[in-house]
């Protein structure tokens, strides 16, 4: 069915509901919105819908014309036998009719004249049907018989008027005399960028779809309004969008939806299935988590059966969801006999009158707390009630009290809650995968989003419907307007999007349900959506539960496309690598290829043979192997011996993708390559950067005429008002297909892992190579994004599981795809680049043999890499006369910590002073890297005003690579500040994080922890203190207290023994 956006209001519709809406508002002009087609007279293109009609000539020919149009080509006489128009409230309803008559062509060759249809609507021409055996040809009516349209449209009437029948085409004018052959109505044909936005607009409907068994629409929906917790619920059918009228008005009008008719303030009970009064009955779900055992191994526990019903099935509790739960609860639970399943855990010490309290509870709710089996269906007895939670009942991802400020956490260190649980290897099947990373992704999301409160839910009449409905007042809305800026809002952007996951949660947290918008409407500043579940919820809808009972979450829009790429995996061998159960196909075949460089070490060249012979290949890349080098032949060699493009590159972070690029770019003018940044990025990505030429958004910028280049001007400076909707939407369109043009010309694209799911590649139907880079700093989640686009032969990962991951505070969500595949063993033999050629052989000897255990090379000699006046290339300066000092801060709205060292910070001053004036090093070869933030920060400061470091007081510019953050965007104040990069004349100050990918030809280490306790926090990381020692071209300056790291950390300790043991360690910096 299709749906229909008012240009005036911006209202989307369907048919039934849109006539009503223009015939109310008069407004003029609609666009089909699947189809991007504006609704105008197919003669002069007048768009006003008051004066158009479609017209149908008998079984001939249909038409859309405007009123003036019909009246100058037919006469009084010609009158059509049916007229579709808005007066008769027909007009849109037989749109998708009149698209089918219009677009008729021969099924095999595509001409549009002489044509002839069967009864399974089958449409060839004369010349096809010519070929076909006579008897299958016997069923062909032609367009002259006067009843094509009949048998094509399905059209159960005959013709009453008499017509004078004409070779050549259909006719139109059946009217009470001799029939009118209409004018000539020629097909034009389409130009090349009407064909690539046909092609475009085609294959973007299939990937944006999720697929479903429901055929529930907001129009079709019926069901029953969730009461509060002390209301019967309410029968409610028909649209959606008139939710805020009374039930009084009609049986059929849904009830009145009050944002009063739940509990905001807590003041109510917090109450889910069985909690609610007489006609509320309760549910489990089956995305209910059990406790945790303190026996091991865990068993999966069987729910008993109902007093009143007999369980056909044994519930089961997800291990994985087990696991989480007692991660997030932090502690072991106790033992007890009410068989509570919730999230959150009491704590193991309760004074005693809490106990007694709680004890009475438990004895009202022990019968609720024993769900039946079947679903929502099955009642529980009225009497069985649920307390409200108590503050010490309050659960892991509902707590907000961890964001008041009471706990503090080191920077580094992941929430001390979320610790223990440790991420399976292997999986049983997707469902199972696909459940426990949506609950990853909630614990995730709920430390960066509010929960929505202010809401009504409408259930479906039938328990097993997947679909729901969800009201909400847009006007004065404080939820509703945190998700979508007042400025969007005018422009009718809607706060939630088609395919957006919204989390359902019990206000215990003991139960949640993952769905979709499958369609939203806006009527009356009511906001009517309907939700459908994922297909890998293993729990139906608590249907008779109360309202109030229940919360939402929003997701952010990268976690929207891993859970629509979690709905595309359909690959069979990238189930297998997903799963883990079954070990990777590897074949291994010497092609004949000629290398564009003959410089390949046997390690880059076996590793290309490899990719061209496996649909995947797993690269080690240890620092400074050629990685980049590598991922170009490859490639090259796909191009030129298999003719497979467009080629995808993607990446975590921005700068591994920007390295990629840019050899393309310098070395490959003749390929066309196309770069693209997500929209938060663009404004970096101007058309003065190196990469700015290949960038799209700056090519779509530069073909939009002025007056959209004007519009973009406003809604960057703040001047959106000045733009009205018709205009907005009208840009975004005139962008949309300048961006497939490019894109689907393309030869190779370079973007980042959550980008790659934008709507820029939706336009391609195949994706038949993808490479990876940087694979062990994408979190599993978001390397399903590139893994679930269409057409995949070929998938190439290029990482160092010895280097950093992704950060995340839950432990799920930091192991790579890359990392479970070669640890769970499905993946036998990875081919590792065994030749590094960055650094001096002194600096990689402690690395290659505590880190790599020997495997590693060096490829360049230490004259090769010497620097005239360095004796040292590796030096440590041992500094303990200045001690730590802590620096509060803000993280994730919790209070958090970081660490900085002036003292330190003053010495590295004076080694910067040594490089520059003494050893004549430009500012921009020179690094510094710390563990910590607060440290690169105090540097920053210092540096920024030194006039010997920046003599012209140039200001401090600052490089941000989000590196594809689950939060980005919406809570930046952490991991992003943590990824930044600051750059004073040329010199670089960042975390060690950060600089993961980069190089430098000197860099300079502040270790900043000097205390009595000898504690150094996340600087004893095996993978942090492996990228710190790798990023030194010719020379390695390390600044610390040695003693402190000897004694706080094992490796640390073999570190600062290997450097005594060569006389590396220094009091002083004289002797550099």
């Amino acid at each position: 069915m299709s749906m229909f956006q008012c240009l005036t209001c911006m209202e989307t519709l369907d048919a039934d509901l849109m006539i009503k809406h223009l015939s109310s508002s008069r407004h003029k002009t609609i666009i089909d919105v699947f189809r991007e087609e504006e609704v105008k007279c197919e003669e002069c293109e007048d768009s006003n819908v008051h004066v158009l009609q479609i017209v149908r000539f008998g079984g001939d020919d249909m038409s859309l014309l405007c009123n003036s149009c019909f009246s100058k080509e037919y006469s009084e006489s010609d009158k059509p036998n049916t007229c579709y128009s808005l007066a008769n409230g027909s007009l849109l309803k037989f749109w998708d009719n009149y698209l089918k008559v219009r677009d008729c062509c021969c099924e095999q060759c595509g001409k549009d004249r002489h044509l002839n249809v069967n009864n399974e609507r089958k449409v060839l021409c004369d010349s096809c049907l010519s070929r076909v055996p006579s008897a299958n040809a016997k069923g062909f009516i032609s367009e002259t018989s006067g009843r094509f349209l009949y048998l094509f449209l399905n059209i159960r009437e005959t013709s009453n008027s008499k017509a004078v029948r004409r070779k050549g085409g259909r006719k139109i004018g059946r009217g009470r005399t001799v029939g009118k052959r209409r004018k000539p109505r020629e097909k034009k044909p389409l130009t090349v960028h009407e064909q690539i936005a046909k092609m475009a607009y085609e294959t973007k409907k299939q990937n944006n779809t999720i697929e479903s068994n429901s055929t529930t629409s907001l129009k079709s929906f019926k069901g029953l309004k969730a009461s509060s917790s002390n209301k019967p619920q309410t029968p409610s059918a028909g649209r959606r969008n008139d939710s805020h009228r009374t039930v009084n008005n009609s049986k059929s009008n849904p009830p009145k939806f009050s944002p009063n008719s739940r509990s905001t303030n807590g003041s109510k009970s917090n109450k889910i299935d069985g909690q609610s009064s007489k006609n509320t009955t309760a549910s489990k779900s089956n995305n209910t988590f059990g406790k945790k055992n303190d026996s091991a191994p865990v068993k999966i526990p069987k729910v008993k059966k109902s007093r009143d019903t007999k369980a056909k099935n044994n519930h089961i509790v997800d291990e994985s969801h087990k696991a989480l739960e007692d991660q997030a609860k932090g502690q072991k639970d106790k033992k007890n006999k009410s068989g509570s399943n919730s999230i959150s855990g009491v704590k193991d010490q309760i004074d005693r009158n809490a106990r007694k309290i709680t004890n009475r509870r438990k004895e009202a709710t022990v019968k609720s707390r024993i769900k039946p089996t079947k679903g929502s269906g099955d009642k529980i007895p009225d009497k069985t009630k649920n307390p409200p939670a108590t503050d010490e009942e309050k659960g892991l991802i509902g707590d907000d009290s961890q964001k008041d400020g009471s706990e503090e956490i080191e920077e580094g260190e992941p929430i001390k809650r979320l610790t223990k649980y440790v991420p399976r290897m292997t999986y049983p099947d997707l469902e199972t995968y696909f459940n426990e990373y949506s609950y990853a992704l909630l614990l995730e999301q709920r430390l960066e989003n509010d929960f929505l409160l202010d809401f009504q839910i409408i259930w479906p009449k039938n328990q097993n419907e997947s679909s729901f409905v969800v009201s909400m007042k847009m006007k004065n809305n404080s939820e509703l307007e945190k998700l979508l800026p007042p400025n969007m809002a005018r422009l009718g952007r809607l706060p939630f999007v088609n395919r957006q996951p919204l989390i359902l949660v019990s206000k215990d947290e003991s139960q949640v349900w993952y769905t979709h918008v499958k369609e939203t409407a806006l009527k009356r500043d009511v906001l009517t959506v309907l939700l459908e579940l994922y297909p890998w919820n293993r729990s139906k809808l608590p249907v008779r539960s109360a309202n109030d009972a229940f919360k939402i979450l929003p997701c952010s829009a990268q976690v929207s496309r891993i859970f629509f790429a979690m709905t595309r995996v359909k690959n069979p061998k990238f189930i297998d690598l997903i799963l883990g159960q079954k070990p990777i196909r590897q074949i291994s075949f010497q092609n004949r290829l000629e290398f564009s460089n003959e410089s390949f070490n046997e390690s880059q060249k076996s590793a290309i043979q490899h990719v061209l012979n496996n649909s995947v290949t797993i690269l080690q890349g240890p620092p400074g192997t050629g990685k980049t080098s590598t991922i170009e032949e490859i490639i090259l060699q796909m191009i030129k011996n298999f003719h497979s493009f467009p080629i995808l590159c993607v990446a975590a972070s921005n700068i591994a993708i920007d390295n990629i690029a840019e050899k393309f770019m310098l070395n490959r003018p003749d390929i066309k390559i196309l770069r693209i940044v997500s929209e938060g990025k663009e404004p970096q990505y101007n058309s003065e950067h190196p990469l700015g030429k290949i960038c799209l958004h700056n090519m779509v910028y530069e073909q939009l005429p002025q007056d959209m280049k004007d519009n973009i001007a406003k809604l960057r400076g703040g001047r959106a008002k000045e733009v009205s909707k018709n205009q907005y939407n009208k840009l975004l369109s005139q962008q949309n297909n300048i961006s497939d043009r490019h894109v689907l010309q393309a030869q190779i694209l370079f973007t980042t892992n959550i980008a790659a799911g934008g709507r820029q590649l939706k336009a391609i139907q195949e994706l038949p190579v993808v490479i990876m880079d940087e694979s062990t700093q994408s979190s599993e989640a978001s390397t399903l994004v590139p893994l679930s686009l269409p057409g995949i032969r070929t998938f190439v990962f290029v990482g160092d599981e010895k280097q950093l991951s992704s950060f995340s505070n839950v432990p799920q969500l930091e192991m790579s795809l890359f990392e479970r595949v070669l640890l769970n063993g499905c993946y036998k033999k990875p081919h590792m680049l065994n030749t590094q050629y960055r650094m001096h052989p002194k600096i990689s000897e402690f690395p290659i043999a505590k880190f790599y255990q020997g495997q590693l090379k060096d490829g360049v000699t230490e004259e090769q890499k010497s620097w005239e006046g360095i004796k040292y290339p590796l030096y440590f300066y041992h500094c303990d006369k200045g001690f730590e000092s802590k620096v509060f801060n803000r993280q994730r709205g919790m209070r958090g910590f970081t660490y900085n060292n002036r003292y330190e910070s003053e010495e590295i001053k004076k080694i910067i002073y040594k490089l520059i004036l003494e050893k004549n090093v430009r500012t921009d070869q020179i690094g510094i890297i710390t563990p910590y933030s607060a440290q690169r920060d105090l540097i920053s400061e210092m540096l920024v005003t030194d006039t010997v470091v920046n003599p012209q007081g140039f200001a401090m510019e600052q490089e941000l690579d989000e590196a594809d953050l689950l939060d980005a965007g919406i809570a930046r104040s952490s991991n992003g500040k943590k990824n930044t990069i600051n750059i004073i004349n040329g010199i670089y100050v960042a975390t060690i994080d950060s600089f993961q990918g980069h190089e430098k030809e000197f860099l300079i280490f502040s270790c900043v922890r000097n205390n009595k306790e000898n504690r150094i926090g996340f600087a004893s990381d095996r993978k942090r203190l492996n990228v710190a020692l790798t990023r030194a071209k010719n020379g390695l300056v390390l600044v610390g207290n040695s003693e402190v790291f000897r004694k706080g950390d094992p490796l640390w300790k073999d570190y600062v023994e290997y450097l005594e043991a060569r006389g590396l360690i220094f009091n002083d910096i004289e002797s550099y």
